[in-house]
């Protein structure tokens, strides 16, 4: 079996083994243009969500949303979805609906990339090499197995409140993507699902044409082997090369300036509560005062960094662990229940126990 990571590179073949974090890595948190935050409130407009109301907590200027060459960072799109879920009581079809408002042209370079490219096996290779330059929240690869590729969509980094919106999402977004650069209409061989059957009828338009495998091993776009090698309509080698040299550039210059986002993953992944400056800093090898004064380059601070991650882990656990407000506090590094039921409410306006009621739940 071959596998085509979020590098773009092959990690994997039959007979031998390719190490479990190569291929299901989550895409870096770099800055994303506001497209995928637009789709999102475009659809909680229509379906009676105020703009405000989406936007809520994320930081996102309203006015940011008419600006085509604004960016956000992945946690404030994290932080639309997770109010448009909330809003919308998780509907099934939400994510598929948003995704499929998200065109190819909105990917800029990335885009004409994969566009230009001579078949759909290097587009893809491309595309998953320079995944970073997309609004994707999760990770992406490529599976050969036989006479059966998948391309499988890793949700086990995203939050759980909006891992099935997201699931929907990316996988509309693809079907997008390959219809364009196809020139047709794409359609799988079937859609593999992790999640259960909605109990109703769910609005899987976007995919009517294939059938679909609730409750899969994995989340998975399958087709013919035989369709990576299908010539793509508007193939151009040379403009696809300066499209890649292109994405390499951006890619380049972006891991020179996010330090933010990398500070922000580590405080989201940190096993035991949340870790002081010092102790931050130390497992990003640099001085604290390097910490603090490239914050500050790039805008921000690490008490604000830390107030946003709480809130996000809090969201978070309050959501799928089950745990009692005393215990969450402990877990966010609060002196007691009370201060963190105080940042609770300043961060979404409601105390943590009003929260979990209403909060729609998903299976992990």
């Amino acid at each position: 079996m071959l596998v085509l990571g979020n590098g773009g590179h092959a990690v994997g073949r039959s007979g031998h083994s390719a190490a479990a974090d190569e291929v299901s890595t989550p895409p870096r948190q770099f800055p994303r243009g506001i497209a995928g935050v637009r789709a999102m409130v475009d659809v909680g407009v229509e379906r009676g969500v105020p703009v405000l109301a989406c936007l809520d907590g994320s930081g996102v200027d309203e006015n940011a949303l008419a600006d085509d060459a604004a960016h956000v960072r992945a946690w404030q799109e994290l932080a639309v979805a997770q109010n448009l879920v909330r809003a919308t009581g998780d509907a099934p079809g939400l994510g598929l609906e948003v995704g499929s408002r998200i065109p190819l042209r909105t990917y800029s370079v990335w885009g004409f990339a994969l566009l230009a490219s001579p078949t759909l096996r290097e587009a893809a290779a491309v595309g998953l090499r320079y995944l970073e330059l997309t609004f994707t929240m999760v990770g992406i690869h490529l599976q050969e197995d036989g006479d059966e590729v998948r391309l499988v969509l890793d949700d086990g980094f995203v939050p759980q409140p909006v891992r099935h919106f997201f699931v929907e999402r990316e996988m509309a977004n693809i079907r997008t993507i390959l219809d364009t650069i196809l020139g047709r209409p794409f359609t799988p061989l079937r859609l593999d699902l992790r999640f259960p059957r909605p109990e109703g009828p769910a609005p899987y338009e976007a995919f009517a044409d294939a059938p679909i495998a609730f409750g899969a091993p994995r989340n998975a776009i399958v087709t013919l082997a035989a369709v990576l090698e299908q010539s793509l309509p508007q193939a151009d080698r040379h403009t696809m090369q300066v499209c890649e040299r292109e994405c390499g550039l951006l890619l380049a210059r972006r891991a020179h300036t996010e330090f933010a986002a990398r500070v922000r993953e580590l405080l989201m992944q940190w096993p035991d509560g949340i870790p002081d400056m010092g102790a931050a800093a130390a497992a990003l090898h640099v001085s604290t005062r390097t910490l603090h004064r490239r914050l500050a380059v790039e805008g921000t601070s690490y008490r604000r960094l830390v107030d946003g991650a709480r809130h996000a882990r809090a969201v978070e656990m309050l959501a799928t662990l089950g745990l009692g407000v005393d215990q969450i506090a402990r877990r966010l590094g609060y002196a007691d229940a009370a201060a963190f039921i105080r940042a609770f409410r300043r961060w979404t306006g409601a105390t943590p126990g009003a929260y979990r009621t209403s909060a729609p739940t998903r299976p992990h």
